[in-house]
């Protein structure tokens, strides 16, 4: 075979022929040839020092994304794949206990960085400040002097928020801040029990002490005796597969994560059942990390059917437009149909930054919770929000079970708990400080507590009087469905409203129903007493007979 003989004259024409099929190409897809030259030009245009910058909202503006939603975005993916290798790489034993603090407290501190610029210092300072008062303050007083600045610092941010961002929506630090506060107070809390534990100890007859009262057993599981070494109360505050959108990890399961004490013990000697290794303080030689690929695998699928909502039905289905000109003069049964499709499309938001949280969680080791009854592991310890529970919930009881849930524990651990009065509705007041101060936050939060009162007097009321066949359990069942989902869903909207003039108006072309009917039902049906009722149903004469012949 003779060789080729490759000349000036030839590579010239290759080129030309290569950039002829590229340009014919490029003009197949005008979009693709825009994108080209505008991703050239801008490269070259761009200071070298900003070319990071650039490139992050050039990729963003092409996604169809806020900055601010890219910016998570990828925050989330680099998160997981640190989890992915912290998980590997740094496994949990003694000789990795301090890298692994560091290396939690510096990758999120600069993922931080990353999504959130120099406001990053909000969190370092507010998390300083609590550690040194309860360094210096007594155990007595420091549950509630950093409580009281946390929810102060954080409201001051929620302040600045509404003057200067009224209105709109955006990923700024205020989200971190809000879990960095729980983070916080949990802690002080938890050092509290642990110091109300040392004083009954130490008295004769500790009952007779306020201070020394005996703690729940939720208490004393998550008591802290000693105040946390800084490198472990960093690593706590900072963690990275946990700092953008948390969920809420309380310190005790995070030092049992970090330390191992989580894991699951080799089945030895003949033992069939896997148990927990959390039953002793000090380490297990025989342990196992479990398989986290299936529980992430399943929930980052999840993911992807809720960002799917997220980017094709909620920008259409918007809940402003619930006080629409237009749809306000509507027939009742689209309004209905048009306000329950658009209430579930704002919640795919929800739905995928908890589930997609708790998959990185997962794929860091954080979240085990023991085993099920299968003898399978189970990864519950985090799970935040159950989207199908909640969708097919028959009261609104159920929903505030299942929504947020990390936070609702947390409510009920330093608030409901702790309160012996008026528990539902301090729960909901404080809820609605830990939000902000949208007006439409606390019209959420007190018909959203009216709602609760009135389904807890329906259930003690009513619902007995539906449970004698399986056809009226059927018909209570769907009723209360479709109650739940409307009552949830008028209670929310204000939420997303904020505003008083649109949450005023939304009520009125619905003649204020729902607000009415709840204050009406839970006043009539005596649904904020604790009491259960012992008012039992009456039987039917054609099942007392069928008592009495049997």
């Amino acid at each position: 075979m003779r060789k080729r003989n490759y000349t000036l004259a030839s590579h010239v024409a290759e080129g030309y022929f290569f950039f002829t099929l590229i340009t014919a190409n490029l003009k197949l897809n005008h979009k693709l040839s825009e994108l080209f030259h505008e991703l050239v030009f801008g490269f070259i245009k761009r200071d070298k020092k900003n070319i990071l910058v650039w490139i992050n909202l050039f990729i963003a503006k092409r996604a169809g994304l806020p900055i601010d939603q890219f910016n998570f975005l990828l925050a989330e993916l680099l998160a997981l794949i640190f989890a992915i290798c912290f998980r590997r790489y740094l496994p949990p034993k003694p000789s990795n206990l301090i890298k692994r603090h560091l290396a939690a407290s510096l990758l999120g501190i600069a993922l931080g960085q990353f999504c959130f610029g120099s406001q990053i210092w909000h969190l370092i300072l507010q998390s300083c400040i609590s550690y040194l008062m309860l360094c210096t303050i007594p155990p007595k007083h420091s549950y509630k002097v950093v409580f009281i600045f946390c929810m102060t610092y954080m409201s001051a941010i929620h302040i600045h928020r509404l003057i200067y961002d009224y209105g709109n929506y955006t990923l700024d630090i205020s989200g971190p801040l809000m879990i960095n506060t729980q983070k916080l107070t949990a802690l002080a809390f938890s050092f509290f029990d642990g110091y109300r534990s040392k004083q009954r100890a130490k008295r004769r007859r500790p009952d007779e002490d306020k201070d020394c009262a005996a703690l729940s057993e939720d208490q004393d599981k998550q008591k802290i005796l000693d105040i946390p070494h800084p490198i472990e109360f960093l690593s706590y505050i900072f963690y990275f597969h946990g700092i953008c959108v948390g969920p809420l990890c309380f310190y005790k399961d995070y030092l049992d994560y970090i330390e191992g004490r989580n894991l699951l013990v080799i089945p030895t000697s003949g033992r069939q059942q896997t148990e927990t290794s959390d039953q002793t303080e000090e380490y297990h030689p025989e342990t196992i990390q479990p398989s986290t690929f299936w529980p992430v695998f399943t929930k980052l699928a999840q993911c992807g059917l809720w960002g799917y909502i997220l980017l094709n039905f909620t920008p259409v289905y918007t809940i402003e437009y619930n006080i629409s000109q237009e749809m306000v003069n509507s027939p009742m049964y689209k309004r209905i149909q048009y306000l329950l499709f658009s209430t579930f499309c704002n919640r795919a938001k929800y739905y995928f930054a908890f589930i997609l949280s708790e998959a990185i969680n997962n794929a860091a080791g954080l979240g085990l919770n023991g085993v099920g009854e299968n003898g399978q592991p189970k990864w519950n310890l985090l799970t935040n929000i159950k989207p199908l529970q909640l969708e097919t919930a028959t009261s609104l009881k159920v929903v505030l079970d299942v929504w947020n849930m990390q936070t609702a524990l947390w409510l009920r651990r330093i608030c409901y708990d702790r309160i012996s009065k008026g528990r539902t509705l301090g729960v909901f007041v404080l809820s609605a400080l830990w939000h902000g101060f949208y007006p439409g936050y606390y019209v959420c939060f007190i018909l959203a507590a009216f709602e609760t009162y009135a389904g807890r007097g329906i259930r003690r009321q009513i619902r007995p009087y539906f449970q004698v066949n399986a056809i009226t359990k059927a018909i209570y069942a769907c009723i209360t469905w479709f109650g739940t989902q409307v009552g949830l869903n008028f209670a929310v909207t204000p939420f997303v409203l904020m505003e008083v003039q649109k949450v005023w108006y939304f009520y009125k072309t619905w003649y204020f129903i729902v607000p009415i009917a709840s204050v009406v039902l839970a006043l009539t049906l005596n649904g904020a007493s604790t009491k259960k009722s012992s008012k039992k149903p009456e039987v039917p004469p054609q099942e007392k007979d069928e008592k009495k012949s049997n």
